[in-house]
C-alpha cells in the first residue's frame, strides 16, 4: 500500500469519528485560578517574543510537581537554567491543548525560577491558523500551588526583532536572534532584573478557555472566539521526548563573495547576488572547524547527518562581537550543487554573536538532512564546534495510547502511530540526493 493510500485511509477514519468528536476528545480543563497573562501593551506584532519570569522559594525538594501549560503560539520553558520542554502541540484555535507538567525533578530546596520564553506568530502559519496573546500556567508544587498571574514579571525580548515578516505561508517564524541584546542569566535565581522587567498584564482570569476568547484586542486579525463552543482540553498525545544527534559530518565548503548585501539575497531572493569560490575554507581538529578571514568573503560550511530527522539544529561558535551566521537546513543536497542551500521554503535562521564564545539553536523545529553554516562579518578566525541536532524521538516503536478514547480501536492505534511516526520524519525519508524513501512499519 503506497503512502498516499495510508494517508488517505486514515484521514477517512478520523472524518468518520468526527461525529464522537465532543464525546472522544480529553475532556475540557479548566486551569483556574490561573489567569492569562502577557506583556503590558496595547498590541502586539507577529513573531514577537516575550519572556516570563517567577522565583519560587521552596522549603525543601519537592515529591511532586505537576500541573499544565500553554501558550500562544509557543513556548519554550526553562526550570533553574535547564531547558524542561518546547510546545504546545499543534492543535484548533477553539480547542487549544494544553502541555502537562512534571518539574519535581529540576526544583531544589530553596529559591527557584520558572522561565518562560513565548513566541506569537500574530498572523498565524499552518500549524497554528490564528490566536491572540497569552501565557497560562497551573503548577502543584506538593499541594503549594503556583499559579500566573500579575506577580509574575515579564520582558518584551528585542534579541528577536518584534514584527519580523513570516518565513512562508506554512512557517511563520523566520527566526533572527542577536545575542548581544540577550539577558544572559535570566532563567537563573541569581538574576537581577533591571527596570525592563516589568509585572505581567492579566489578559483573562477565565482559565477554562482558549487564548482566542481573551477579551484583549488582536490588530491584525480583529478575531473573537465563541465560549460557547471553546475550551482548554489535554494534550491528546504524549509529549514528543528529546534526545541529541552530534557530529554531523562536514562534506564540503567554500567561500562566498557578495556582490549585493547578504540580507537583499535572504529577505528578497534577489538574482545574481553572489559568486562563489571553490576553495576549502576550514581547518579540521578533532570536533572543531577554524575559519580564518578571507577579505569580506563569507564562508559556508555544508554538513549531513547520517538520516533526517526532525528537531532543532544547533551549533556553537566563538566569533567576534557583530559576526553574523545564517543557518540553513534542507532535506535534500547533491554535493556540488547549489553553493547556499536555500531552495526549501526560505528554511534559514539569522543569528548574531556577541563577542566571544555563543551556543545557538533554533527555536521552533526542523525537519532536515543537511545542515548548512553560512557565516560573514568576522575580523578573526572563528572556531566553530558542536555541531547537531536535538532530535524529536520517534513515538512508533512505543506502544501509543490516546487517552481516554473508547471508540478509538487499534486500527486507530496504528493510524495514530503512522501519523505520528510520519510528522516525526521517520517514515519518508529521503536519500539525501532528491529521492525519498518510504520505511514501513506494518
Amino acid at each position: 500500500m503506497t503512502i498516499h493510500k495510508v494517508l488517505f485511509i486514515t484521514l477517512l477514519f478520523f472524518v468518520s469519528m468526527s461525529s464522537f468528536a465532543k464525546e472522544d476528545r480529553n475532556g475540557a480543563l479548566n486551569l483556574s485560578p490561573a489567569k492569562w497573562i502577557w506583556y503590558p501593551a496595547g498590541r502586539t506584532l507577529q513573531n514577537t517574543f516575550i519572556l516570563f519570569r517567577k522565583d519560587v522559594i521552596l522549603k525543601e525538594k519537592p515529591l511532586q510537581a505537576n500541573g499544565w501549560i500553554l501558550a500562544d503560539s509557543r513556548y519554550r520553558l526553562f526550570v533553574n537554567g535547564k531547558r524542561v520542554q518546547w510546545g504546545p502541540a499543534p492543535s484548533d484555535p477553539r480547542w487549544q491543548e494544553a502541555d502537562p507538567l512534571d518539574l519535581a525533578g529540576y526544583l531544589v530546596e530553596g529559591k527557584n525560577t520558572i522561565a518562560v520564553e513565548v513566541c506569537y506568530f500574530g498572523t498565524g502559519d499552518g500549524t497554528s491558523p490564528m490566536g491572540k496573546r497569552g501565557f497560562i500556567m497551573n503548577l502543584d508544587i506538593d499541594e503549594q500551588k503556583i499559579l500566573t498571574d500579575d506577580s509574575w514579571f515579564s520582558y518584551l525580548s528585542r534579541s528577536w526583532q518584534p514584527g519580523k515578516y513570516k518565513r512562508w505561508f506554512l512557517r511563520s517564524l523566520q527566526e533572527t536572534f542577536d545575542a548581544r541584546l540577550y539577558p544572559y542569566g535570566w532563567d537563573m535565581p541569581d538574576f537581577i532584573q533591571n527596570a525592563d522587567w516589568v509585572k505581567a498584564l492579566v489578559v483573562s482570569d477565565d482559565g477554562c478557555h482558549p487564548s482566542v476568547c481573551n477579551g484583549v484586542s488582536e490588530y491584525a486579525w480583529e478575531i473573537s472566539g465563541d465560549k460557547n463552543v471553546s475550551e482548554i482540553r489535554r494534550r491528546s498525545i504524549p509529549l514528543m521526548r528529546e534526545y541529541s544527534v552530534p557530529q554531523p559530518k562536514l562534506e564540503e565548503s567554500m567561500w562566498i563573495h557578495w556582490k549585493r548585501p547578504a540580507e537583499d539575497y535572504f529577505d528578497m531572493l534577489v538574482s545574481d547576488a553572489f559568486d562563489v569560490i571553490h576553495q576549502p575554507v576550514v581547518r579540521q581538529s578533532e570536533d572543531e572547524w577554524l575559519v580564518e578571514p578571507n577579505g569580506d568573503n563569507a564562508a559556508a560550511l555544508t554538513f549531513s547527518f547520517s538520516e533526517q530527522g526532525v528537531g532543532w539544529p544547533y551549533f556553537t561558535i566563538d566569533a567576534p562581537e557583530g559576526t553574523v551566521v545564517e543557518l540553513l537546513v534542507h532535506e535534500a543536497h547533491r554535493l556540488g550543487g547549489p553553493a547556499i542551500i536555500n531552495s526549501h521554503f526560505n528554511s534559514w535562521t539569522r543569528f548574531v554573536c556577541k563577542e566571544g564564545v555563543n551556543t545557538f539553536e533554533t527555536f521552533d523545529f526542523e525537519s532536515f538532512r543537511w545542515l548548512q553554516l553560512h557565516i560573514r562579518n568576522f575580523n578573526r578566525p572563528v572556531r566553530i564546534s558542536s555541531v547537531g541536532m536535538r532530535r524529536r524521538i520517534s513515538l512508533a516503536k512505543r506502544t501509543c495510547y490516546i487517552y481516554s478514547r473508547r471508540y478509538y480501536s487499534k486500527g486507530c492505534e496504528c493510524c495514530s502511530k503512522y501519523i505520528i511516526q510520519l510528522c516525526s520524519g521517520n517514515i519518508g525519508r529521503w536519500n539525501g540526493t532528491g529521492k525519498a524513501t518510504i520505511q514501513r512499519r506494518w
